[in-house]
């Protein structure tokens, strides 16, 4: 709960408490139920007035409604006492009248259970404060890329479209802000409500959450240039969804760039049109070929636009101060595919992490990429007993032979085996699932698995991501992946 969302529960409560206690001892109870009608009401205004309105606290609002409602019962009792003058009323006999405060009691219980359920479950959560030395600055560019067809669309004339969100080392002070979470969040909602069937009504409470990252803050002028990371979202996925990763790598000294993946993403936002989610029923590594080639365009076509912005950014905020020679890129399930594609297919790219991705796209050859690779694995995925716990279901759900999915694991593991040959670490994260490595776990403490604990998780991932990158595209000799690994609880390195 938000801080005036917490203040407006305990305050409401203790009315309506109070008027339960006290009321009925006072002579004009109903000017007691008035006033807290009066009191409950300004405090839900100056709620949704300072943090905004969100339909998971209409229990806490309905407070006014309760004093209100007691307040006219009292009146009408009133006004019939007085109509019967010459009436002595009957007494409640004891025992009836301990069942009615009873039902009270419990009816109390029950709504003041439900009022702090709601928001806490679907909570306004804040991000963890980064860690590195600079405050962070964010910027969002469209780019459109001339030589090659929108390949999603049925028009021929279409260019490929990307939209980027660039965050950066920014001088303090600078910029306006705090930004929102998510841009364009009904879009995004809405594309997700595709992919995770969440109704999204249910999510719409993140139009309140926000980052730590200034909008369009001036770059900071404590270094010369900055070393550049690149970023690809999940299928589904959305640019933000690592948050809590982008936002902490920018406070440490980097340009990260997230990339969204038109089509392939939840929803993409352009001045003209919203290129909306297209699920397609893709299975194996051969079917995903093409997709795997689409995205690491995407991520040359991103790198090239980098040079000519370091060239001659039209703002000037990012001319000179690019460090194109070291150049890292990382990403979650299929952006990791095609964060580790890019070290072989991308001169540029000098280190890459895959967050749980299945390496699809060109195999991987006998020794591993060549150049240094961080594979995170969340426990549940690489499981084979998990695996084969869930087959039977897997089999029944999408009509593919058990053959299939076996071939796929064996030839998974395979490609997984000889991606941490070489110049390569394998980290392993107990309890984790797919999902626990991006920032979804934080919208309800319903969803993530047991033992995995969202912020612990976040904190370890971005130990790691920290001393990978500082290693291998800082150039720091220091920094050692093991050494951190090694001090992380549920951690595991191969």
């Amino acid at each position: 709960m938000r801080i005036y969302e917490m203040a407006l529960y305990i305050a409401n409560m203790a009315v309506i408490l109070g008027c339960i206690l006290f009321a009925r001892k006072r002579e004009r109870p109903f000017h007691v139920y008035a006033w807290a009608t009066a009191v409950t009401t300004v405090l839900s205004l100056v709620q949704m007035i300072t943090e905004g309105y969100r339909w998971q606290t209409i229990p806490v609002y309905a407070a006014s409604l309760v004093t209100g409602v007691l307040a006219l019962r009292c009146r009408q009792k009133s006004r019939q006492s007085k109509a019967r003058t010459d009436e002595q009323p009957e007494k409640p006999h004891r025992p009836a009248k301990r069942i009615r405060h009873g039902i009270a009691a419990l009816l109390f219980l029950v709504y003041a259970g439900v009022s702090v359920a709601l928001p806490t479950l679907l909570p306004v959560f804040s991000f963890a404060e980064p860690q590195g030395p600079y405050s962070v600055g964010t910027t969002s560019l469209i780019l459109e890329d001339p030589d090659r067809e929108e390949t999603a669309t049925a028009d021929p004339d279409d260019r490929r479209k990307l939209m980027i969100q660039i965050w950066y080392p920014a001088k303090a002070g600078t910029g306006t802000g705090p930004t929102p979470y998510i841009e364009h969040l009904p879009e995004v909602l809405d594309g997700l409500r595709q992919a995770i069937t969440v109704p999204p009504f249910l999510l719409g409470q993140l139009k309140y959450v926000h980052t730590d990252a200034m909008q369009n803050a001036l770059l900071s002028g404590e270094q010369e240039r900055y070393p550049v990371l690149l970023f690809s979202h999940g299928l589904t996925g959305f640019r933000n969804q690592n948050t809590f990763q982008v936002v902490e790598l920018a406070s440490r000294g980097y340009v990260v760039v997230g990339i969204d993946h038109a089509y392939d993403a939840a929803a993409v936002v352009f001045p003209d049109h919203t290129a909306m989610l297209q699920l397609e029923n893709l299975s194996g590594f051969e079917a995903y070929k093409d997709k795997s080639n689409v995205w690491v365009q995407d991520a040359k076509f991103v790198l090239d636009q980098l040079e000519r912005l370091n060239a001659a950014d039209p703002k000037g905020m990012f001319s000179g101060r690019l460090d194109l020679d070291k150049v890292g890129m990382f990403g979650h399930s299929f952006g990791g595919a095609a964060a580790a594609q890019m070290l072989m297919a991308d001169d540029r790219v000098k280190a890459a992490l895959n967050m749980d991705g299945t390496l699809y796209g060109q195999p991987v050859p006998e020794g591993g990429f060549g150049k240094p690779y961080l594979q995170m694995n969340a426990e549940l995925s690489v499981s084979r007993n998990v695996f084969e716990k869930s087959l039977d279901q897997a089999v029944q759900k999408s009509g593919r032979s058990r053959e299939d999915y076996e071939q796929f694991w064996d030839e998974s593991a395979t490609r997984r085996k000889r991606a941490a040959e070489g110049e390569a670490y394998s980290v392993t994260f107990a309890h984790a699932n797919h999902m626990s490595f991006t920032d979804f776990y934080l919208f309800s403490p319903l969803l993530h698995p047991k033992g995995a604990e969202p912020r612990q998780m976040q904190a370890s991932i971005n130990a790691l991501t920290v001393a990978f990158f500082d290693r291998y595209v800082k150039g720091n000799p220091a920094a050692s992946i093991r050494e951190v690994a090694g001090r992380l609880p549920g951690v595991t390195i191969q």
